[in-house]
């Protein structure tokens, strides 16, 4: 190994172990109590050498989310290569998403901050983690449309709208149920059942609105 290919290397393993550091950091003391002071503390470095790798504590979390949300997309491309009917497939997803964050607490936690806002959402300069981001989430979207498409050729789905709107649609319905379960946004008055049921059903009414309607 050369000594470029070695420093490459050594900065990859020194970057995960920020990552690794700063996980560890915003699960202890939450988000908005975790500085960059904190996590440079917390994976011995000096905050400047920190800057180094993320610019700011944002970007961090992007590159935290990047690495679940890679694991995630895996789950859901093989969810879309399935052999069964796609409003089956679309349920199997808006599922997998759930249970995928109830084993990812950290993921979990930060998709439903009230306050986090991606910067790739913003008017910002892109980064290597900015543009990483960016394209899993068109991922998703396409992943998303494929299923749709599928269910309109398959005359399963009838659609009102363009399907990329539609999946805007889906994927705010979704976050948002997800957002008012996290936050304990329910009423203590109403009965509630399970969160995983709740998302099932959300889920299964939207799907419902999207199926074609058979002739009376």
């Amino acid at each position: 190994m050369g000594v470029r290919e070695r420093r490459e290397k050594e900065r990859e393993q020194r970057r995960q172990d920020i990552l690794t550091s700063a996980r560890a950091v915003f699960l202890k003391h939450g988000f908005e109590q975790t500085s960059m002071d904190r996590i440079a503390q917390a994976a011995e470095l000096a905050k400047g050498t920190l800057y180094l790798y993320f610019k700011n504590r944002e970007e961090l979390l992007m590159a935290l989310i990047g690495d679940d949300f890679e694991e995630l997309l895996e789950m859901i491309e093989q969810t879309v290569k399935r052999k069964e009917p796609s409003d089956k497939k679309l349920l199997h997803c808006t599922t997998a998403f759930y249970r995928f964050s109830q084993d990812n607490q950290f993921f979990y936690q930060l998709m439903t901050q009230l306050h986090f806002k991606p910067e790739c959402l913003m008017n910002q300069p892109s980064t290597a983690t900015i543009t990483q981001f960016q394209e899993q989430n068109e991922r998703l979207m396409a992943l998303l449309s494929q299923v749709l498409q599928e269910g309109v050729d398959t005359k399963v789905f009838q659609l009102d709208h363009p399907i990329h709107y539609v999946v805007m649609q889906l994927t705010v319905a979704m976050k948002g149920t997800m957002v008012v379960l996290k936050n304990n946004m329910i009423p203590v008055t109403l009965k509630r059942p399970s969160d995983e049921k709740i998302i099932h059903d959300v889920a299964t009414l939207l799907i419902k609105g999207l199926r074609r309607q058979q002739a009376q």
